[in-house]
């Protein structure tokens, strides 16, 4: 008899027990009362966990948090940054996986980061919503005409407001992996970006609620960038260093490296 059954039943049982103790810091709060920064902490907690595992119920469960904090709070630039962002990951996993309601999720996650940048000076906001519209360009390339000069010109605000950010530069390589280089992107570009990206990540001091993800997404996308490249042993190397800062990434794992040995 398989025991895969019921290994999934136990990995079900613990990302479940996760989301309910998390949810339950919602339990007898108010509008105007809530303990933003619990919450906010509890969520990036989630997305931590949620990100390299491709695991959606944990990000609805991240997502359920933030908009409870955007309701006591709906001028918080970081409740309001932080659920942008779980929704953009949400977006990104249902974009490999069904391509269901990408547009909407990819829209959403535009509008709060716009509201966000409203309210303070975080240069992630202008990264990932320059992120969001290349996306966007993605699910429909006619839309490329208007939104690729809002993408760029995001991306340059991002540069402007934390030129020494890795997370920006970062979202500017993957930026430069998704676009042709006629228009400015191409694997070489997206090498120079991320491995800026992991300069800076050597000194990146940030602090919560600041992010401080992305260094093992840095070598995910610079493995990518080698393998445009033609450069596959390079690649292996930037695949392996990922996994040894997140073991549980199922997409290196599972997907990036068994492409690799197939090559």
């Amino acid at each position: 008899m398989s025991v895969f059954p019921s290994c999934r039943a136990d990995a079900v049982m613990r990302r479940t027990t996760i989301v309910v103790g998390a949810l339950a810091a919602l339990s007898g709060t108010v509008p105007g009362q809530a303990p933003t920064a619990k919450l906010v902490d509890s969520a990036t907690t989630l997305l931590a966990r949620a990100t390299p595992a491709g695991d959606t119920v944990m990000l609805k469960g991240a997502e359920a948090l933030l908009e409870r904090v955007v309701v006591a709070a709906p001028g918080d630039a970081w409740a309001l940054h932080w659920l942008a962002y779980a929704v953009y990951r949400r977006a990104t996993l249902e974009m490999g996986r069904y391509g269901k309601n990408v547009e909407v999720l990819l829209k959403r996650s535009q509008d709060l980061l716009e509201r966000s940048e409203q309210h303070g000076t975080i240069p992630e906001n202008a990264a990932l919503r320059s992120g969001v519209l290349g996306m966007r360009i993605g699910t429909s390339p006619l839309r490329g005409m208007t939104l690729g000069p809002q993408s760029g010109m995001a991306m340059r605000k991002a540069l402007s407001q934390g030129p020494d950010n890795p997370r920006v530069w970062l979202l500017r390589g993957i930026g430069a992996f998704n676009t042709p280089p006629m228009f400015g992107g191409g694997a070489d570009n997206a090498v120079e970006y991320l491995q800026q990206a992991l300069k800076l990540f050597s000194r990146d001091s940030a602090k919560p609620p600041a992010p401080t993800w992305g260094l093992e997404e840095s070598h995910v996308w610079l493995g990518r960038a080698y393998v445009k490249l033609g450069k596959r042993d390079l690649a292996r190397v930037e695949y392996l260093k990922a996994l040894e800062l997140e073991p549980g990434d199922v997409w290196v794992r599972t997907v990036l490296l068994p492409a690799l040995d197939k090559q």
